[in-house]
């Protein structure tokens, strides 16, 4: 026991043997180097130059840069359809309505909606362009009604409108949860 006591604060002083440290065979570990392996000097002594700063957000953008985004379109699509105005809602689709039958029926269908609570996830690119055009909202919609509280996920994809002023719902996925 007097030993670890000893040896604890030689190794607390000395660091811990599982911290990371650079190769000594990398040139840029060592910035003093003299070695054979360092780099040749270029008369002026100025710093690395910087990494390029990545571009804006803005320039990576597929729709205009006051557009609502991904996440606040199905926000208003969903509180549309909860207020009963689905032709605000429709509007949101490609081509201004859902199709027949939209993958969110269960949702839509739904009577006297009295309370609800929307909780999307960060866009998901689902294509591999620059700016990404087709994009997967992640959702889980909790909603109350008068016969009880109703639990949905799922997703919705959204692609830009053909003006590039914004974005339009594509696709839905939304299943109820069974608790």
């Amino acid at each position: 026991m007097r030993r670890a006591v000893l040896l604890l604060p030689l190794l607390i002083l000395h660091g811990c043997s599982c911290q990371q440290h650079p190769p000594a065979s990398d040139p840029s570990a060592s910035r003093g180097s003299t070695g054979a392996d360092a780099a040749p000097a270029s008369g002026d002594d100025t710093a690395l130059t910087p990494a390029p700063s990545p571009p804006s957000l803005a320039a990576l953008s597929a729709v205009a840069a006051d557009a609502p985004d991904e996440p606040m379109v199905v926000h208003s699509y969903v509180t549309a359809v909860a207020q009963g105005d689905l032709s605000t809602a429709d509007a949101q689709w490609t081509g201004g309505s859902p199709g027949g039958h939209p993958d969110d029926a269960a949702l839509r269908a739904l009577p006297d909606f009295r309370g609800l609570r929307i909780k999307t996830g960060a866009p998901i690119a689902l294509d591999t362009s620059t700016p990404s055009r087709l994009r997967e909202v992640p959702v889980q919609i909790r909603v109350s009604t008068a016969t009880g509280t109703l639990h949905f996920q799922g997703w919705y994809r959204l692609q830009p409108r053909v003006d590039g002023s914004s974005w339009e719902i594509h696709g839905a996925s939304i299943q109820p949860v069974l608790n």
